[in-house]
């Protein structure tokens, strides 16, 4: 799907996290990570960071592939560790469809199937044509101006 293409492809984060698309529709997505050594925490188990990555990145595709929108509150509970090594697997499907809001349905598993975490996000739509296109490279020397 083009719109899925196109957040896919303009997202730095998926794609500096070596985020792999596994399914996308409208409503739908499911996107995988793995738990490389530089997404270890302090305890040696996969960052809660990159839980949050690999399904808000699944709730963008998912909303986005629907309609423009941006999300504005996230709630998940992380109920096992990601292990060193392992593929997680971010799933997002939409529960509620509204003209003002779409809520999403969030399931974070391991590779082997050992549900990680889960939760709800909620995206508002915004007016047609809002998304702002991707940013021009700066030039150097020609950053935003700063207040003196």
């Amino acid at each position: 799907m083009e719109r899925i293409r196109g957040i896919w492809e303009g997202d730095r984060l998926i794609q500096d996290f070596g985020m792999t698309l596994l399914e996308g529709r409208e409503g739908y997505a499911k996107v995988s990570v793995a738990v490389k050594d530089r997404f270890l925490n302090a305890h040696g188990i996969g960052h809660g960071a990159l839980l949050f990555a690999v399904a808000d990145a699944a709730f963008a595709l998912s909303v986005n592939a629907v309609v423009d929108a941006v999300g504005v509150q996230w709630s998940l509970n992380v109920f096992r560790a990601a292990k060193p090594g392992e593929e997680v697997v971010g799933e997002s499907r939409i529960i509620h469809r509204g003209r003002q809001s779409m809520v999403c349905e969030l399931t974070i598993t391991a590779g082997d199937g050992r549900v990680l975490a889960r939760g709800q996000s909620t995206a508002l739509p915004l007016a047609r044509g809002a998304r702002p296109s991707p940013a021009a490279p700066e030039t150097p020397g020609k950053g935003p101006p700063t207040a003196e």
